[in-house]
């Protein structure tokens, strides 16, 4: 894909409590969504990779009744966030058995509570390691704007998103004309991403709210290998966190004027990108090394596997949650937690493929 980009997802923000039946709303969206991406490829050339609808706002007994009655196919669904302090582990095994996403939102930022999240990711992780990929810890408890899952929510009913794949893309731009290269490359990119998103939303009857620019990747399409020819180093050399800086200045600046919605920051998803599980199978980086890196972009700690340990997972929980606090921006956490594993051994992700098991 050297030299292109792609629409990664086009996602539909739905209130549960503005639907008279959520599964029927379901089936109806997910078709409108597929023509949608046919229309987006006819009138921009550019193919969407994922189709995903957001779900918010259901109460327990209609969560399970989606659960129960709907099987997602070609869309992702997300059946929203719901409030630490009332989580229901039993629903939330429900929903990432039958492929759902969730996230949860994080309040008082105690050891307790912490520790209570901790206890229910590992409980999902010991069943299938491959559950925990789908909920995610919103480590400010504050919903977003954003096309990205598991953190997606829903702000304004009947609103479409849309995010882009293009980490190859800026690396060629960077190359050939440096740090200018780099903004009118995600300028561009966003650019051509809005004209899609206008163009599915009059085919799906919703709103367009705008583009998260974030630089998200997938296997050969690495972040890592971005930042680290932008820093010149490599991950966690010193140095790493400034070409992070770097490239986060430029998409910033290439989302000003436009409808940027999100968190528009380099994400560093450890089983999505090959580079990196290579720079965690050789022991470099560890969880901690990526979950310092929050205080500079996205990265926060995304599919990672680590060993299991109920307070080592919630200290990692919290010390995102610094550095979210300390930015005044949401942060994400998407932890693996496996039992009986040492750093460097291999875990099977469904979607992701072996991943390797990070250093503490």
């Amino acid at each position: 894909m050297t030299g292109e980009y792609k629409i990664r997802m086009l996602t539909l923000h739905l209130d549960c409590r503005r639907l008279d039946d959520p599964i029927e709303a379901l089936e109806e969206y997910s078709s409108l969504l597929a023509e949608a991406s046919d229309k987006v490829y006819l009138e921009t050339g550019n193919s969407v990779w994922t189709r995903r609808i957001v779900l918010d706002y259901c109460d327990r007994s209609t969560s399970l009744g989606i659960v129960e009655g709907y099987q997602p196919e070609d869309t992702l669904v997300s059946l929203g966030a719901y409030d630490a302090r009332e989580l229901d582990a039993g629903l939330l095994d429900r929903i990432s058995e039958e492929g759902f996403f969730a996230s949860i939102l994080l309040h008082e930022g105690s050891w307790e509570e912490a520790r209570h999240v901790s206890r229910i990711i590992h409980r999902l992780a010991e069943v299938d390691p491959s559950r925990a990929t789908r909920v995610g810890v919103n480590v400010l408890g504050e919903r977003i704007n954003t096309p990205y899952f598991p953190l997606a929510s829903t702000v304004k009913h009947g609103t479409l998103t849309a995010g882009l794949l293009y980490p190859n893309y800026l690396l060629d731009s960077y190359r050939r004309d440096g740090y200018r290269g780099l903004v009118e490359a995600a300028r561009e990119a966003a650019s051509t991403a809005w004209d899609a998103l206008e163009a599915a939303a009059e085919t799906v009857g919703a709103q367009p709210l705008g583009v998260d620019l974030s630089v998200s990747p997938w296997m050969e399409e690495s972040s890592l290998a971005l930042v680290e020819y932008v820093a010149g180093v490599r991950l966690p050399e010193a140095g790493f966190a400034h070409g992070l800086a770097v490239v986060n200045r430029a998409v910033a600046e290439a989302a000003s004027g436009l409808k940027a919605v999100g968190f528009n920051e380099v994400q560093l998803p450890v089983a999505e990108d090959a580079k990196l599980k290579a720079r965690v199978s050789e022991l470099e980086a560890t969880a901690r090394d990526l979950a310092r890196l929050s205080g500079v972009c996205l990265a926060g700690l995304d599919l990672a596997v680590v060993p299991a340990s109920i307070d080592y997972v919630a200290g990692l929980i919290l010390e995102t949650r610094g550095y979210a606090l300390s930015k005044g921006k949401t942060l994400g956490v998407r932890i693996v937690p496996v039992e009986d594993v040492e750093p460097g051994d291999k875990v099977y992700l469904d979607k992701f493929g072996e991943t390797p098991v990070m250093r503490p």
